[in-house]
């Protein structure tokens, strides 16, 4: 495992939900957490709106676009996930875009993102290559760095991503961006063999996911399944986001 915050996870195995931050207001971003926490999820990716999330599908597009115009930015994210975070001991991670992060200074962000209580950072438009001075500052704060791999990294990438990712390496479950597909990819069982030949850390597999029974087919072959753009949707379309997410998650979750 990586020396750096090896256990930023509350279980050994289970779901991992993706909100985007200020997508409602901050307020109702923190009444989510609150439901994600409820329903035993086993880290949280707090989202950072950007204007250019390239990753993203339309349904995670058009919530940064509302968080943005609800004014949200990082350094307001962390002030309410520090409010969280006092009471609540849910592990959260902050999903950003580079760009937030290069314009705060890696090492000011992440020494913020510490002192809101943030246990790891997931950066999608980081490659490996270019991500040693974001892994070093984190480094320096305890927070995890978690790189992604995908069905086409090369081996020899996919080797040097799980040297250097820490926490979990995030393993991309299909080609495309997010929420594009309900399917898994059907190399996929082949592509988590190869990832398991080299892992030094647990693997969490995201992208698409959105029933019950992907999560299980996912948490029978990697430590963690990931669910994002459908919970985006069922909380957008809710008239009671917490519930919603909260239901949502349970169902995923079985344990409802």
């Amino acid at each position: 495992m990586s020396p750096v915050a090896d256990n930023i996870l509350a279980t050994p195995s289970g779901l991992i939900a993706y909100i985007t931050a200020g997508d409602g207001g901050l307020d109702r971003t923190e009444s989510l957490l609150e439901a994600c926490d409820s329903a035993g999820v086993a880290l949280v990716e707090l989202g950072i709106p950007f204007s250019d999330p390239i990753a993203d599908g339309p349904v995670l597009q058009a919530a940064a676009e509302r968080a943005l115009e609800n004014g949200t930015s990082l350094r307001n994210t962390l002030d309410m996930l520090a409010r969280f975070r006092a009471k609540s001991n849910c592990p959260v991670a902050i999903f950003s875009y580079a760009n937030p992060l290069f314009r705060m200074g890696y090492s000011t962000a992440a020494r913020a993102m510490a002192e809101a209580g943030a246990t790891a950072v997931l950066v999608p438009d980081m490659p490996v290559e270019a991500s040693a001075p974001l892994r070093e500052a984190a480094q320096q704060e305890n927070i995890a760095t978690v790189l992604f791999a995908s069905p086409t990294t090369t081996d020899e990438r996919l080797i040097d991503i799980c040297n250097k990712t820490s926490g979990f390496l995030y393993a991309i479950g299909r080609f495309g961006v997010t929420g594009g597909a309900t399917e898994l990819d059907a190399g996929l069982d082949l592509f988590l063999d190869r990832i398991r030949a080299h892992a030094k850390t647990s693997v969490a597999v995201g992208f698409g996911l959105r029933r019950r029974d992907q999560v299980q087919y996912i948490l029978e072959r990697a430590d963690y399944a990931v669910v994002g753009s459908a919970l985006v949707d069922v909380i957008h379309r809710s008239t009671d986001p917490a519930q919603a997410c909260y239901d949502f998650l349970s169902e995923l979750n079985g344990t409802t």
